[in-house]
């Protein structure tokens, strides 16, 4: 299987994480985009977005996270990642929906911030950025009420959770996101120390 991605991406990082939990990594060919993706990536995703997966060679690519980690849990026998249905199934995805919520802000939020190089992380205040923060903020501070569910079984909406608060930490520092919710940071800081979160550490 052909996996296009990319090491500083967020969600590249999700679906890597996923395969070490599950041990299908040796089964993945990474392919490494740039972060600028070229027309040539385009005709492979049309949207050009990170990651995509070609689960043979011919065969239609799949991309978007979800639908590429959705994939891989149809390729082991263990407990499932995502429940396939109960209440467990949707718990499992409202925690994925709020965690893949505030990776899309924070990504919005990098995004302005290369705009406005210069200006680093102090950027001007206006309804956009503000709408990111906010975003951002208030999912933090609901996992912070809600921290048992990640504390069960692992499963996509946790390893999405590790996958957000490592990019908050790898590109957004300056938002201190750990002030105030020490519950958050302390399960993350546990998180952090498993072997698939050590390999896929994003860098430059």
């Amino acid at each position: 299987m052909k996996l296009f991605s990319f090491p500083t991406s967020p969600y590249g990082r999700k679906v890597m994480l996923m395969a070490l939990e599950l041990g299908l990594e040796d089964q993945l060919d990474q392919q490494v985009i740039p972060v600028f993706k070229s027309e040539e990536y385009r005709k492979i995703n049309p949207l050009g977005r990170i990651p995509a997966l070609q689960p043979t060679e011919g065969e239609e690519v799949l991309f978007d996270s979800f639908v590429v980690c959705d994939y891989l849990d149809n390729l082991h026998d263990q407990d499932p990642f995502i429940p396939k249905d109960g209440k467990s199934r949707y718990e499992v995805l409202r925690l994925h929906a709020l965690a893949n919520g505030i990776t899309d802000a924070a990504l919005n939020l990098r995004a302005q911030i290369m705009r406005n190089a210069e200006l680093e992380a102090d950027l001007p205040e206006d309804w956009y950025i503000d709408r990111q923060k906010a975003a951002i903020n208030a999912g933090l501070d609901e996992l912070e009420k809600s921290l048992d569910q990640l504390s069960g079984n692992l499963n996509l909406g946790v390893i999405a959770t590790a996958a957000m608060l490592g990019y908050l930490d790898f590109r957004l520092p300056h938002l201190q996101w750990r002030d105030g919710r020490d519950k958050l940071a302390a399960w993350f800081t546990e998180f952090e120390k498993r072997p698939s979160m050590q390999a896929t550490i994003p860098a430059d």
